[in-house]
């Protein structure tokens, strides 16, 4: 896809965002606002910012008032509020306007008649962009329920992905931990060593030959400040990503980073390498209050400053790349995203292809999946989240169910519009990190629960980037994670991706007790997923509340292989039965059956 269509789609949505516009209005562009009045905003915007409890600031001339009411001593996003009331309100028609956010911070904004003027140099014709609302999660329309459908079965294959793999990520990523601290008591601080401690497990021969490889940093591995070309880099006082990256090709691993769209708005100032262009002129105005502000894709320099990052994180020996807050979709951000950074997307894509390096791309959070938005993502990267965070927050547990049954429905939304494409799938879903790896109590869930979540990442073949404390799993999360059977879920599904199929009915609408499929193959070989999720606790999709023990009972024709028998082994503990009609099956709470098939 050309840049060009990809900048056409930035205009595509618009968004309500964060502020309120008012006082009296003029019409955009007929007056200019004064130099005065914006040196008077940018001081009281450092003055907000140095003295968190200072409420007031205004200008000498009384042209200019700005008020800001911090909630329990945090005014965390005074920048993005001012702004945002200076480009939406203030310079686009408006001469007061206020921000606030869900918890309690407020700010306030008003121009006198003396900020506008005829003679003013700053137009007034708004800022260009939108800015998604961070409150928003349905973000026009991205997240459509498949059509319902229960005829025949349409066999989902994959292809290779933009970048040229041919399966889904495997390894290890740090944001389980650092989301959750107190699973990990020796992890004290995000660093080099503590990583290199979980890493070094993913050497072990049985993580080798299961394709476990990457050893991914999360966010806070980098800094705000930049090489002398506007460049992201690694934090030198907690990294070495030289040496680690040397370090883990050296015993067969590979290494990730975490990035966002955007540049630290710190490199405003330095020129882009091979060029005379400077970074700052080649920006769209928009602060996502991350301390990184969003490039105009429209312009020249943009691309080749990608070029040069890839190229430098290349030379360091990075072999994924997670690219986070990706909009349209990160819902419920809490940050200022502009409404479309889609094109930061292919800019990733096009520097991967350019540095000759096989690089992975994997998008995040909760993408926009409708029909417009999954082709664009599936042209330019590996894999993309297809539901929020499932991290338990603020616990001392890494994962509660209620988000589990939130990811797996997510899924169910998002393969089943996949299937509705009709072409074949050329990128693997992320369903957050997996987190089957660390003793129940740690985990969060129970013995049943984790192999639920097993069975649903190996079926789905989601990527397999492993969230727990590597330096602590117990037996069932070693099995789990390293089985020959878990290799040969993994790489049946990398073909052949499950879908639902509902029991009685072969639908594929969110049930409590739900039947999945993958395959069949060619050489009539399938793997069948069935569940009970147990009460849905409010983001599962079903919204019933069976409990105890429950018989799920499936016919081949609702699975949509009839007419031949079939071989039903189950994946775990290797029974097996001829089934030529139905198949019956007891589950418990949360429980789980896979089941290979051959006919």
């Amino acid at each position: 896809m050309a840049l060009t269509l990809v900048v056409v789609l930035l205009m595509a949505l618009n968004a309500a965002a964060q502020w309120q516009c008012g006082g009296a209005t003029y019409p955009p562009g007929s007056v200019n606002f004064t130099t005065e009045c914006m040196q008077a905003a940018q001081n009281c915007i450092s003055q907000f910012g140095t003295n968190t409890s200072q409420e007031y600031c205004q200008d000498a001339a009384g042209n200019l008032y700005m008020q800001q009411e911090p909630f329990n001593g945090k005014n965390s996003d005074y920048t993005s509020a001012f702004q945002d009331i200076l480009d939406f309100c203030l310079l686009d028609g408006s001469t007061t306007g206020t921000w606030e956010t869900d918890d309690g911070q407020w700010f306030w904004m008003a121009a006198e008649s003396g900020c506008y003027s005829s003679t003013g140099t700053i137009p007034t014709k708004g800022p260009g962009f939108c800015v998604q609302d961070r409150t928003d999660t349905t973000i026009n329309g991205c997240y459509p329920q498949p059509n319902a459908n229960s005829g025949p079965l349409q066999v989902l294959k994959t292809g290779p992905t933009a970048n040229g793999f041919t399966g889904s990520a495997r390894g290890w990523n740090s944001w389980g931990i650092q989301a959750t601290p107190a699973t990990t008591p020796s992890w004290q601080i995000f660093n080099q060593s503590n990583v290199i401690k979980q890493c070094t497990v993913l050497a072990r021969p049985e993580f080798k030959q299961i394709g476990y490889e990457l050893c991914s940093l999360d966010a806070g591995w980098s800094t705000n400040d930049v090489d002398e070309y506007g460049r992201i880099q690694y934090n030198t006082a907690l990294f070495d990503l030289v040496e680690l990256g040397n370090y883990l090709h050296g015993i067969g691993l590979k290494m990730g980073v975490y990035v966002i769209p955007g540049v630290p708005c710190s490199a405003a100032n330095k020129t882009i390498k091979g060029t005379d262009i400077r970074i700052g002129d080649v920006l769209n105005g928009n602060n996502d209050g991350l301390a990184y502000c969003d490039w105009d894709f429209s312009k020249d320099g943009v691309q080749q400053w990608h070029d040069s990052l890839i190229e430098l994180w290349a030379s360091w020996g990075v072999d994924m790349i997670k690219l986070d807050f990706v909009t349209p979709g990160s819902p419920y951000n809490g940050a200022n995203l502009v409404c479309n950074n889609s094109a930061a997307v292919e800019a990733y894509h096009n520097a991967i292809k350019q540095s000759g390096r096989q690089i992975r791309l994997d998008l995040s959070w909760k993408l926009c999946r409708n029909e417009t938005y999954l082709p664009v993502w599936s042209s330019f990267a590996e894999s993309m989240r297809t539901d929020q965070d499932i991290d338990n927050y603020g616990q001392d547990t890494f994962v509660a169910w209620q988000e589990v049954q939130r990811a797996i429905d997510n899924y169910r939304q998002y393969i089943s519009l996949q299937k509705q494409r009709k072409v074949a799938i050329t990128m693997y879903p992320d369903m957050d990190n997996l987190f089957v790896g660390n003793a129940a109590n740690v985990t969060g869930v129970s013995d049943t629960q984790r192999i639920t979540i097993m069975n649903h990442w190996l079926g789905a073949a989601a990527n397999l980037i492993i969230g727990s404390d590597l330096t602590q799993l117990d037996a069932l999360g070693l099995q789990l994670l390293t089985s020959s059977q878990s290799a040969a879920v993994a790489a049946f599904s990398a073909q052949y991706p499950m879908q639902p199929r509902n029991p009685g009915s072969g639908n594929n609408v969110a049930e409590q007790l739900q039947a999945w499929i993958a395959g069949p193959s060619a050489a009539n070989e399938a793997y069948v997923l069935l569940a009970n999720y147990g009460p849905d606790e409010g983001a599962g999709g079903f919204g019933t509340s069976l409990t105890g023990v429950q018989a799920l009972t499936v016919s081949l024709s609702d699975m949509g292989i009839s007419g031949r028998n079939w071989n039903f082994t189950d994946v775990w503990s290797g029974n097996s039965t001829e089934v030529s009609g139905t198949f019956t099956a007891y589950l418990q709470e949360y429980g789980s059956q896979l089941l290979h098939l051959k006919a």
